[in-house]
């Protein structure tokens, strides 16, 4: 899950390239409420999920696991309706997190951050059973994606809610530390209509707005996002998305400290999923595969910081035809200028494959270049 301390997840630079040897920077992200920043490991950041037992089940935590747990307010739950497990794979590395069931053949909502990145995606049900998944669409201003599960059918779904008021009693439920069960963390709404900052370690890049989130106590850890926060007669009400340890350690099974989590309200969330299953196309939200430019590129700027360092160009894509190498540093897509890599990630988002684009770089000798190029399909979320 994100926290930026409250965070967001890792590996925004991998949905701007195409192939396997693009580079995923795991990257702890952090969260500003209102005020400076506050540290902590990213939320739904790649951790190696813990693999099935021999017979296909999900695996138990040992019962230190389960104390772990129980000291910071949350346990193992084994009913949980309507909530799967996610974990996925990106270059370098793997990820978890969870979803919400929106519909009996498979539609799951999550974060945005919790598939960003990744070349593959799997749901798992608490009771062991497995589906590949695809992202079909995602509003990364709102960190909301929508999954289909592949030949899904017969699934429980999850009750919604409407609002969340400040004193209400509420369940946050999620894939804790991405160990392959599902933890449960009760606590009380302690604020409503939050606004939260997240941007990567030591760098404004990317950095993201989440406005009007419910603020919980609950002791939501890592993996929890893209899992639901239940109220008290088990209606979803909001999306879990970040979390922050108010003592500037890090938030996780065993941190010290009270935690802060935040949630994305479920009606808030819904208004974006809806358009996504629709195939609506808005100015935020992106449907279906994401284009790429067919660069790799690191996540820091490039020359004086300005624009993107590519250190990698794929064969028989776009960028390859266009002249562009690695070395050089991508400055502008579109006419709009490229100052970092989250720069790139946004101007990229709307776009399509097979759409033409202008492109400008710098190369290593100092020349500045401009040329058309067609999009290719990334083959990242």
């Amino acid at each position: 899950m994100r926290t930026r301390s409250v965070a967001l997840a890792a590996a925004a630079v991998a949905t701007l390239a195409v192939g396997p040897a693009a580079g995923v920077y795991a990257a702890d992200r952090y969260l500003t409420v209102g005020g400076p920043t506050v540290s902590g490991p990213a939320y739904a950041s790649p951790t190696t999920p813990q693999s099935p037992g021999s017979d296909g089940s999900t695996p138990t935590p040992s019962q230190s696991e389960q104390s772990q747990a129980t000291r910071n307010g949350t346990t193992v739950t084994s009913n949980a309706a309507g909530v799967v497990m996610i974990d996925t794979v990106v270059p370098g590395g793997e990820g978890a997190g969870t979803g919400i069931v929106l519909s009996s053949d498979g539609y799951v909502l999550t974060n945005y951050h919790v598939v960003q990145g990744s070349t593959q995606v799997r749901a798992v049900v608490p009771n062991g059973k497995r589906y590949t998944a695809t992202v079909v669409g995602h509003d990364s201003s709102r960190d909301i994606a929508v999954l289909k599960l592949q030949d899904a059918s017969g699934m429980a779904v999850a009750k919604l809610g409407s609002t969340a008021s400040v004193g209400d009693k509420v369940t946050a439920v999620g894939q804790g530390n991405g160990e392959g069960v599902l933890y449960a963390a009760s606590g009380t709404v302690v604020a409503t209509n939050r606004q939260i900052t997240a941007s990567d370690e030591g760098s404004l890049a990317g950095a993201e707005q989440l406005t009007g989130l419910i603020q919980t106590d609950a002791p939501i850890v890592p993996g929890y996002s893209g899992g639901p926060l239940f109220n008290s007669t088990g209606q979803v009400v909001g999306v879990d998305t970040a979390a922050s340890a108010s003592n500037g350690q890090s938030v996780g099974t065993q941190a010290t400290g009270s935690t802060e989590g935040y949630a994305i309200p479920i009606q808030s969330a819904m208004s974006v999923a809806q358009l996504i299953e629709k195939g609506t196309r808005t100015a935020t939200n992106h449907i279906g595969p994401r284009a790429a430019l067919g660069v790799q590129v690191q996540p820091s700027s490039g020359r004086g910081g300005a624009g993107v360092a590519i250190v990698g160009v794929v064969d028989g894509t776009g960028a390859a035809s266009a002249g562009i190498t690695a070395g050089s540093t991508l400055t502008a897509v579109g006419g709009q200028q490229i100052a970092n890599s989250g720069d790139l990630s946004s101007v990229m988002n709307g776009y399509y494959p097979g759409q033409q684009v202008s492109v400008s770089w710098v190369d290593e000798a100092g020349t500045t270049h401009t040329a058309k190029l067609t999009l290719g399909t990334s083959t990242v979320n």
